[in-house]
């Protein structure tokens, strides 16, 4: 009866140590599972830039706005100009201040943007090249751009007044009141000057034109050299806008409120410009798809390799958490939430002024999370985690 008790007891602290060993290994899966969760999301989402500061700022001293890293400026509302039919011609004045030693690439100054065409008429700076880019619809309603590069345009740290006005004989670019060159077949028209004003940077990317802008100017008609002069010289003297106004002066900006967040346009036909608190892109891609993310470069392969890898200790310790659970289609629930996982960064990362929106980490990481149950599922590391379960602490 003595050693029956004894058996008995030996059976019943056994059984208690056992499932102590098991609650315990759950809790440390469960844990370890929480922490993977909180380390994938923190590195989605880092540095967490939800509502980054618009770094324009004005030049104080003198008349101007300096555009930071991330900067952007738009139209309070959107340009009409007249109909192009009764006047073709326009003219676009620029005085501005490069930064050529900070460029990584092209820059976009200023553009006009519509729905129909999100790239119209584009001034961009490429290191010491002024890059005019217009985008028009061929016969087959199909958008092609038309360029212009003017080389050697800039220097570090000089100011220079662009002209680009259009007549007859075509569009002719002017340096400083200097005549560059003459294209032919560079339709610019009023038409090009419509839409939404953006100074700074373009629709889609955080990049910013690291310059300094003093003035802009839209004409209705073209200039002559004789005026291409006047108007520097009228510029520098801070002539008044009715002085501007019998040359067809459509929209004048001269930067001279030196505070506050609206610049003002010295006509009332056309908008104000707006400097908004809070850094924007403006039209930013929210799950970009594979094929628009695609690049045949190192880089896109290593970000796909990286992702895969990323997930794939998600899948292996939740699908081990699930199993030891006894969930039932713990691998599919292991996979479904390795794809939620993906998609809620995704989601957030079109938010962030930083990171990309995109599909195909959805893909790559849900890839990782299966790869994780595979793994698993793999022989030795279940009969790894079958004698682990057994174990049991040995009585004296």
């Amino acid at each position: 009866m003595h050693a029956v008790l004894i058996s008995l007891v030996d059976c019943a602290i056994s059984s208690a140590l056992s499932v102590s060993l098991s609650n315990l290994m759950r809790k440390t899966l469960g844990a370890i599972c929480l922490s993977l969760l909180c380390a994938m999301l923190a590195a989605g989402l880092w540095p967490f830039n939800f509502f980054p500061r618009n770094e324009v700022s004005w030049l104080g001293k003198v008349d101007g706005i300096q555009f930071g890293q991330r900067a952007r400026v738009h139209s309070s509302r959107i340009f009409e100009v007249p109909d192009p039919k009764e006047n073709l011609f326009c003219s676009l004045e620029l005085w501005l201040q490069p930064a050529v030693g900070y460029l990584k690439g092209p820059a976009t100054i200023l553009l006009f943007t519509t729905p129909d065409n999100p790239l119209q008429f584009r001034v961009r700076q490429g290191l010491d090249v002024l890059l005019l880019r217009k985008d028009s619809r061929d016969r087959r309603n199909h958008l092609q751009t038309i360029p212009i590069d003017i080389e050697h345009a800039f220097r570090q740290d000089e100011q220079v007044f662009f002209t680009v006005t259009t007549g007859p004989k075509g569009t002719s670019v002017y340096r400083n009141a200097v005549f560059q060159k003459l294209f032919p077949l560079y339709g610019l028209s009023c038409k090009d000057f419509s839409g939404e004003l953006i100074l700074g940077g373009t629709l889609t990317s955080d990049r910013s034109w690291p310059g300094k802008l003093f003035g802009i100017a839209i004409y209705e008609r073209e200039l002559t050299p004789e005026q291409v002069s006047q108007h520097i010289a009228m510029w520098s003297e801070k002539a008044p806008p009715e002085s501007f106004k019998k040359d067809g002066l459509l929209a004048l900006y001269s930067f001279s409120e030196r505070q506050g967040r609206v610049v003002h346009n010295s006509t009332a036909s056309t908008p104000d410009l707006y400097i908004p608190r809070i850094f924007r892109i403006p039209r930013k891609k929210m799950l970009a798809l594979p094929w628009e993310e695609f690049s045949p470069d190192l880089h896109y392969v290593l970000d796909i390799l990286i992702n895969i890898a990323g997930f794939v200790p998600f899948g292996f310790c939740f699908f081990a958490y699930l199993t030891e659970r006894r969930w039932k289609r713990a691998a599919m629930m292991t996979i479904l939430a390795g794809g939620i996982v993906a998609l809620t960064i995704e989601i957030l990362q079109g938010f962030l002024i930083s990171r990309r929106s995109g599909v195909t980490d959805i893909i790559t990481n849900t890839i990782g999370t299966s790869l994780g149950v595979m793994l698993w599922g793999w022989p030795p590391i279940r009969e790894f985690a079958a004698k682990l379960s057994r174990t049991q602490p040995t009585l004296p």
